[in-house]
């Protein structure tokens, strides 16, 4: 299952899974409307701006913004990741794998520096 972050950008696909009203948790994920909100169209890109599970389904929900400055509450079951370059937080995101997965286990010399990222990079595509 993807996961998502603060920051991404994700398009909306299906706007069926959207939570118009959910005063709970849009007053803990910090919408401006506690109250309602409303749906986002089919092809929409938004950004998120927080991260929470419902309740009672265990289902993550997304915060979403829209360029606007409109705001959404819907399953990821909604939404596709945009993909884009990486990020400054994704590169120290590969930095941080490789000091728990390899600094710890072994020896280190550039052959085995190069032969992880090598194989982060083909297991990315």
């Amino acid at each position: 299952m993807e996961k998502f972050k603060v920051g991404d950008k994700v398009q909306i696909v299906d706007s069926g899974r959207t939570y118009t009203t959910y005063d709970r948790m849009f007053k803990k994920l910090g919408f401006k409307n506690i109250h309602k909100n409303e749906f986002f169209q089919p092809g929409l890109v938004a950004e998120v701006f927080a991260v929470g599970e419902h309740e009672s389904q265990g289902t993550t929900l997304l915060a979403l913004q829209a360029q606007d400055g409109s705001q959404c509450l819907m399953s990821t079951l909604g939404v596709v990741k945009v993909i884009s370059g990486p990020t400054s937080d994704d590169k120290f995101d590969i930095i941080r794998q490789f000091c728990d997965e390899v600094l710890s286990s072994q020896e280190i010399d550039d052959k085995v520096i190069f032969k992880y990222l090598l194989n982060k990079v083909a297991s990315d595509q």
